[in-house]
């Protein structure tokens, strides 16, 4: 209960409470949790019998009875908003009133009014979002919120949503084998010359195809099929060029898979495409959020890019600009207009080259081909406040790694933890790798050419692979076809 009501005061807008007594809340709500043992009762158990008495049964002297009231009030919001999340089951009431509460029923600087204000600025932000962009509820009030300025309420309530109202589940097997929804065509390997052909004169033509990488080891006992590399349908001079093998993310969360998917740049070259909205920066006229009408044809993956520019606590070059200054130490997702790619550390590592972009994203997640996640609670690894960060929960994530042979592995998981996401790189050879955008609606990659409609790398995914066919709002990597390939639909 105590973090339960500790957060949610975050979801409400200050400019509804005012500064001051904003900050009266918290300091409040601390105290009562600190001086209270009910904030160690679990949300499943608590009723409105139980917050009766525990309103009544403690007496805070230095509370007078305006600032009882509002107490009062708050903590049926909160116990009344965890429930609607899913939480808090057992406490299904209208409205919670005392006696002393009820001479207040009309006050306006009630947590529960500023809520719902706020709640009816942004529904309709909302709903459109599910409509328009396939996003489930949460996912896109979570959005609606951060572009609203609330990035920090939204850390904290999905801080509590991940881990008290909707946690993974531990133990068990996945409901399906780690090749349930891939091809089941023999891979084609064909070790002639390179290709006479290039479907764009910058990239140049197909080489050899790079060596398959071994086997990815599970961190436990391995099901039939498990960390075995499966052939995708994209092929390129008459070779594989994608590759998918899915490994459970840890031995604690064994019911979930990890998909890793390699890419040859031998065989493929890689863009960064702007979306309409994301970067979130001026002067960018280049913000059509799909890839150029000319290369469509040979367009074969797309992949999800980085965090919001004001969370990536890094910069971005596009073209020769840098739109918003790049940081030196951050992991950066270096992209060239001959199609090749790098991974590396801003100002340590060289940069060589004619180079398309560059898209910062905290720190290198796998530098040296060692996990970098000590603290899952670190800043480096999504939003912190007061200590807290979103590292640890398990969410849909997904990260970019290099290889020592150059090749590329893209890792995407619906449980996964900011360590894990680095074990799991460093398992498919990362020696750098960089973090990209996390849950459901932004942790997402997909496959065309062959692939009519388009095909999920993850099928557990929730968005529709459109996202990358049609205009997108935020900037994602394009995977083309080096020289003649299957068929684009």
């Amino acid at each position: 209960m105590g973090p339960w009501f500790i957060y949610w005061i975050e979801y409400v807008p200050e400019a509804k409470l005012g500064l001051e007594l904003k900050q009266w809340f918290r300091s409040a709500i601390q105290k009562v949790m600190n001086d209270n043992p009910v904030g160690r009762r679990s949300l499943e158990t608590m009723t409105v019998q139980d917050l009766t008495e525990f309103l009544e049964g403690y007496v805070y002297p230095e509370f007078n009875r305006r600032d009882s009231a509002l107490l009062r009030e708050y903590f049926h919001s909160a116990l009344a908003s965890a429930n609607r999340l899913g939480g808090a089951p057992l406490y299904k009431v209208q409205r919670y009133e005392t006696k002393a509460a009820k001479g207040f029923r009309n006050a306006r600087l009630t947590v529960l009014a500023a809520v719902v204000i706020f709640s009816s600025l942004v529904s309709s932000l909302t709903l459109d979002r599910v409509v328009r962009k396939q996003e489930d509820l949460l996912t896109a009030s979570a959005t609606v919120l951060r572009e609203s300025g609330f990035g920090v309420a939204v850390a904290f309530a999905e801080d509590i949503y991940y881990n008290y109202l909707n946690p993974p589940k531990v133990g068990g097997e996945p409901t399906s084998g780690p090749n349930a929804d891939d091809s089941n065509e023999l891979a084609k390997m064909n070790d002639l010359l390179p290709a006479t052909i290039a479907n764009n004169a910058a990239w140049g033509v197909a080489k050899a195809p790079s060596n398959l990488p071994d086997r990815l080891v599970s961190p436990v006992t391995p099901m039939v099929g498990e960390g075995e590399w499966k052939p995708t349908k994209i092929l390129v001079n008459g070779n594989t060029a994608i590759w998918i093998a899915r490994i459970r993310p840890d031995e604690i969360h064994t019911s979930y898979w990890a998909t890793v998917t390699w890419f040859d740049p031998r065989l493929l070259a890689f863009q960064q495409v702007p979306g309409t909205k994301v970067p979130e920066v001026a002067g960018l006229a280049e913000r059509s959020g799909q890839v150029p009408a000319r290369l469509k044809q040979f367009y074969v993956a797309g992949l999800n890019g980085g965090f919001l520019m004001r969370d990536s606590q890094g910069g971005y070059e596009y073209q020769g600009v840098q739109y918003r200054p790049l940081v030196k130490g951050k992991a950066s997702l270096v992209t060239f207009n001959d199609g090749s790619f790098d991974v590396v550390k801003w100002g340590r590592d060289t940069v060589t080259g004619s180079v398309q972009s560059i898209r910062q994203n905290m720190d290198l997640i796998v530098d040296g081909g060692v996990n970098q996640v000590e603290s899952e609670d670190q800043s480096k690894w999504g939003w912190v406040w007061q200590g807290v960060g979103s590292g640890k929960n398990l969410v849909w994530r997904s990260a970019i790694g290099v290889r020592a042979d150059g090749t590329m592995v893209y890792v995407i998981g619906a449980a996964m933890s900011a360590k894990s996401l680095g074990d799991v790189l460093v398992r498919a050879g990362a020696q750098r790798a960089i973090l990209l955008d996390m849950n459901s609606a932004y942790a997402n990659g997909f496959l065309y050419g062959p692939y009519k409609g388009g095909k999920k790398l993850d099928a557990a995914s929730t968005r529709s692979p459109e996202r990358f066919w049609l205009p997108s709002e935020r900037d994602f990597i394009a995977v083309y076809a080096k020289s003649p390939a299957a068929k684009v639909d």
